[in-house]
């Protein structure tokens, strides 16, 4: 069988603001497909959530093989929620600089004003809840893949899920515990934290980081994901 690289995660993993990038093609973990002469999809949804990120690879991996596969996921902020709109019967993402027009496309403004005013008083308030949804979702999503065989690498955006400082009661902590050992990531910081440190651009508004830090995360990881590969 061909080998291959599927990715799964938010905007970072999309490569968002690279340029001429509309299908996921100019991110890191294609450049290293590209680089292995390998396949490589994404599945990758920019402005999700980590409840998201679990329905990609369980929608995935639900419809194909994971012979000869490498998944390649990169966890997200916490305080995203992709809330499910009863009705319209669809997923959306809120986070703390969604606005009313976001959802405008599903519900009335009026509805959506309700929505975010519930989400910014309750769950976007709270780092408890966050780490909860998170942490069950990301455990839920390494079980899964263990179950399967799946070979994967995961990566992630928010240290805070596993900080035990704050918010962090005996059943945060044995989350933390259960998922913690799953993670790497890139030279112990995320993706956009090591960009900053090596000096790499990085968009002022999006945050994203552009072509000459995916070509450095490419360098980086090849080695891991050919052996990962078998390659």
């Amino acid at each position: 069988m061909t080998k291959k690289i599927v990715s799964f995660g938010d905007s970072f993993v999309f490569g968002t603001e690279l340029k001429d990038n509309i299908d996921g093609s100019k991110a890191w973990p294609a450049l290293v497909a590209k680089e292995l002469d390998i396949e490589y999809e994404t599945l990758s949804v920019p402005g999700c959530g980590n409840e998201n990120i679990t329905r990609q690879i369980i929608t995935y991996f639900s419809n194909n093989s994971c012979l000869d596969t490498l998944a390649v996921i990169n966890w997200t902020w916490g305080a995203r929620w992709d809330f499910y709109i009863s009705g319209v019967e669809t997923w959306t993402t809120l986070g703390l600089t969604c606005v009313p027009s976001k959802l405008a496309e599903h519900v009335s403004i009026g509805e959506a004003e309700k929505i975010l005013e519930f989400y910014k008083n309750y769950p976007g308030n709270s780092t408890l809840w966050d780490k909860m949804r998170s942490l069950q979702t990301i455990y839920t999503a390494q079980q899964y893949m263990k179950s399967l065989g799946v070979v994967n690498i995961q990566t992630y955006m928010d240290a805070g899920l596993w900080d035990q400082t704050w918010h962090a009661p005996d059943y945060i902590q044995t989350l933390q515990a259960l998922t913690k050992d799953d993670l790497q990531n890139f030279q112990d910081k995320s993706f956009l934290d090591w960009s900053y440190q090596h000096g790499h651009a990085v968009t002022d508004v999006g945050l994203h980081p552009l072509e000459t830090a995916h070509i450095a995360a490419r360098d980086l990881w090849i080695d891991t994901y050919s052996r990962a590969l078998n390659l």
